[in-house]
């Protein structure tokens, strides 16, 4: 019974076996990504980026306390400074200094500032759109900030001295008020010595101001620091940048393409390997040592090839299932071209070079290839055996490859004749020959357009079905299951065959003139060309002899 396919299954393998067949369209739209990103680092903006470096001195406008848990060491706090670096009171020092017109907002965009771990160093980078804007701009900030932090420092210092000046004002007032009455008194007087006393006092409290004073005034405690590393011209552009846009272009193209692939492979209902066969149909498949990259070919495979080798194991897998006795075996094609016929002919081959007697029927109307691969002339066969003009020692024909085979051709005129194959003379044919050997083996399309000779399907012990790698899809097979299930006929199992190749030699050119109906010249006779058909009066037996013969001549020794 045919199952309805499962696709909700995937295993590593089918991945493995979807980029085998796919990989082109991976390496195809990774290269278009990355030839994307490669154009769009050309056409984009181009910024360039200069730094100038800055040391920064502990002064009077930053020696305050360390914060706890700074990212730099030192009385300075580097995050600090690298915060005023990025403020608006330097980009207006810096703004006349560039001739910008730029909002001071948009300026500080292009300012980034970095400090390297435990350092007083500023690393002030500009970003420009040209290498000269980006230098002059870093080196300007530099310059603004140590600006910024000095005229600081000289108003923080300026302010100490107001501060201790306004302090000293009323000590200094005191002292001389004490001083002119000290001098106004007499030498005898009781106030002297407490007023002398009083002095004393104002004196020890305007001694340290006064000293403060002198001090901030000759301080220099402004100096903020010194430009380190002056802002060079940068030679190439900071962004974009290619290390970072080639990679990403490439993987992006990756993950695109592989994207495309599994749609694809989703998307495509071929077969193409036996394992489809199996996992995704449920049906077994007899045989899978069929490994021939190249192919399979159009030829009767030799016994000791390894091709041969896998006949004989489905010759032997299929006697085995079917047992004693004599047994009808249908090969069905599941997709239009000579794939049934090439199973068939090797099939039949085989069963009568390791079992006994067969006679293979050639049911295929489109693709009759078996007869030409074992050597049968075409000739009088299954349209006139079911018409009831001939019986069948007069079509089955003896092969030159084995003498228990014989071939029984589609016929004379098997497009009519077959057109309309009736239920009791097949059922008449199929048991005559049960009598007469022990295998028949049916060629028949199991396409909608083998229908027809698809019914002798009803007749069969068993079916195959088989499949092309490459070629045959899914629906196809079991569309030709569905069709074997309505007949009744139990399918034991598929046979999957690599793509098939044409052999060389003379006995495939023959096949392949005389399938496709090219006629073939007197010249090429000898070299594997078709002899003329021999006329229908001569008796059966005489035009076997000849073929045979003719055939023999051509061939010479056939390596079986």
């Amino acid at each position: 019974m045919a199952v309805p396919p499962r696709t909700d299954s995937l295993e590593l393998s089918d991945y493995l076996g979807m980029l085998r067949r796919r990989w082109w369209i991976v390496v195809g739209v990774a290269c278009i990504g990355l030839v994307a990103a490669l154009a769009f680092i050309e056409v984009s903006p181009k910024t360039y980026t200069a730094t100038a470096a800055v040391y920064v001195n502990a002064n009077a406008a930053n020696s305050s306390t360390q914060v706890v848990g700074g990212r730099t060491s030192g009385a300075v706090n580097m995050d600090n400074e690298s915060q005023i670096v990025q403020s608006t009171a330097v980009a207006a020092l810096a703004a006349p200094e560039m001739h910008s017109t730029a909002k001071l907002t948009d300026l500080l965009k292009q300012v980034t500032v970095t400090v390297p771990a435990n350092t007083t160093i500023l690393q002030i980078s500009c970003s420009a759109a040209s290498p000269a804007r980006a230098a002059a701009c870093a080196q300007d900030f530099a310059n603004s900030y140590l600006a910024s932090r000095q005229a600081t420092a000289q108003a923080k210092i300026s302010a100490y001295i107001k501060q201790e000046k306004q302090r000293a004002a009323p000590l200094e007032v005191q002292a001389i008020a004490l001083q002119r009455k000290i001098g106004k008194l007499p030498s005898s007087s009781p106030l002297l010595a407490a007023d002398h006393a009083a002095l004393a006092d104002v004196s020890s409290e305007l001694a340290p101001l006064r000293s403060a004073i002198a001090t901030l005034s000759a301080s220099t405690n402004y100096n903020s620091g010194y430009v380190i590393a002056a802002a060079i011209a940068p030679t190439t552009p900071s962004s974009p940048r290619k290390l970072l846009y080639l990679p990403s272009g490439l993987l992006v193209g990756l993950l695109i393409g592989l994207l495309a692939a599994f749609v694809a492979e989703r998307r495509d209902d071929k077969i193409h390997a036996g394992s489809d066969v199996e996992r995704l149909l449920e049906l077994p498949v007899l045989s899978g040592s069929f490994n021939d990259r190249r192919g399979l070919a159009t030829a009767i495979a030799s016994a000791r090839s390894e091709t041969g080798q896998a006949f004989t194991e489905l010759a032997q897998t299929i006697a085995s299932a079917l047992g004693d006795g004599s047994h009808v075996i249908l090969v069905a094609s599941t997709s239009p071209g000579p794939a049934a016929s090439v199973v068939a002919a090797n099939l039949a081959t085989t069963l009568a070079r390791i079992r006994a007697d067969v006679i293979l029927i050639c049911a295929n109307q489109h693709y009759p290839l078996s007869p030409q691969l074992l050597g049968v002339p075409q000739g009088r066969g299954l349209a006139e055996l079911i018409a009831g003009k001939a019986r069948v020692s007069e079509v089955a024909r003896s092969t030159a490859e084995s003498s228990r085979l014989r071939v029984i051709t589609p016929g004379m005129d098997s497009a009519a004749a077959l057109s309309e194959v009736e239920y009791d003379a097949s059922r008449r044919m199929v048991a005559g020959l049960r009598n007469e050997v022990r295998y028949v083996v049916i060629e028949a399309e199991g396409t909608a357009g083998g229908a027809d000779t698809l019914s002798l399907a009803e007749f069969a012990d068993v079916a195959i079905v088989v499949a092309e790698v490459g070629k045959t899809r899914r629906s196809e097979v079991t569309a030709c299951l569905r069709r074997l299930e309505r007949l009744r006929t139990e399918v034991l199992g598929a046979v999957v065959i690599p793509v098939l190749r044409r052999a060389s030699g003379p006995v495939a050119a023959a096949a392949a003139a005389e399938h496709e109906q090219i006629p073939v010249s007197p010249v090429n006779r000898g070299a594997g060309g078709l002899r003329p058909r021999q006329p229908m009066s001569a008796a059966p037996e005489e035009r076997g002899a000849r073929s045979r013969a003719d055939l023999r001549a051509d061939q010479g020794p056939r390596d079986f």
